[in-house]
């Protein structure tokens, strides 16, 4: 009988079949950790009862802690993997059993250990997750330490159009950039996933985490398009903008955040497309960069 590998090759081989195969994580990326600037990162995800950050609760934590080279970023190894799971005090909604496959019997009488945590926290410089705008509210809640580190945001920091990839969907980017399939919706493959997507080189060999730490870095600002015409919602969406009413905002409006040095380009377009005839203003913050994705 033919083994799966050489009748995966063959399908690959035809026209008409594209294979995927399961993601198997790695946990060393370069051969060696000699002559690189190590600095150490954590990768972390949750599953919750909800989406709401004041009322749900977390109910698994997934972190991979990892070394990187801080010259390239290019990740070295996985230093290591937890998937933590916590008992919300409440029967888990149908939804999010079928969700994530996690049951009120995995959970039950279960705590994270919070020592376990704060010491995987140690020594880190910037916390990562797909989707930061979700996970840190979550985990900062629940462990204030978290505040007091820079996080980046693997969907969001990363311009994976750029990089030749149409969405930036977690699936979606292993499937494009690795080729392969694993099973999400657990915090920790989630995780181990995250980190595969930023350790593999572009075609023109361009790193994926080296992009996010360059964003991350970069001075920024949040313009707010404050009392815009109800008729320019459809320019603003399209433009990137995102309806909001957090971050001290004055009124629920549309806000995006961008490089300080795009910002004039950005009044420009403001001025001629949203506030015509000089109705309105934009209002232009600066980003605490610590405080992003809070």
């Amino acid at each position: 009988m033919t083994d799966p590998d050489t009748q995966a090759a063959q399908l690959d081989a035809h026209p008409d079949y594209r294979v995927l195969r399961r993601l198997r994580p790695a946990q060393r990326f370069v051969a060696s950790s000699g002559d690189h600037q190590v600095r150490h990162a954590l990768v972390v995800d949750v599953e919750t009862t909800g989406v709401d950050r004041a009322t749900d609760a977390i109910i698994e934590l997934g972190i991979v802690r990892f070394s990187y080279d801080a010259l390239t970023g290019q990740p070295i190894e996985v230093l290591a993997s937890e998937s933590l799971l916590e008992d919300p005090g409440r029967p888990l909604p149908a939804e999010i059993v079928q969700l994530t496959g996690i049951t009120d019997d995995m959970v039950r009488g279960q705590r994270i250990d919070d020592a376990r945590v704060l010491e995987l926290l140690s020594g880190v410089g910037i916390v990562l997750a797909h989707n930061a705008g979700f996970d840190r509210p979550f985990i900062e809640r629940r462990f204030p330490a978290f505040r007091n580190v820079h996080w980046g945001c693997t969907q969001r920091d990363i311009d994976w159009r750029a990089l030749g990839i149409g969405s930036h969907s977690l699936e979606f980017l292993v499937y494009k950039h690795l080729g392969a399939f694993f099973d999400g919706h657990r915090a920790a493959d989630d995780c181990q996933a995250t980190l595969a997507l930023l350790a593999k080189p572009t075609a023109e060999g361009v790193i994926p985490l080296m992009r996010l730490l360059e964003s991350c870095r970069t001075p920024r600002v949040r313009v707010c398009a404050v009392n815009s015409p109800f008729d320019t919602k459809d320019a603003l969406r399209e433009r990137g903008y995102r309806w909001s009413g957090n971050d001290g905002v004055p009124s629920k409006t549309w806000c995006k955040e961008i490089p300080e040095s795009q910002l004039p380009d950005e009044q420009e377009w403001l001025k001629s497309a949203v506030y015509v005839n000089g109705r309105g203003t934009a209002s232009i913050e600066k980003v605490d960069l610590m405080r992003r994705w809070a």
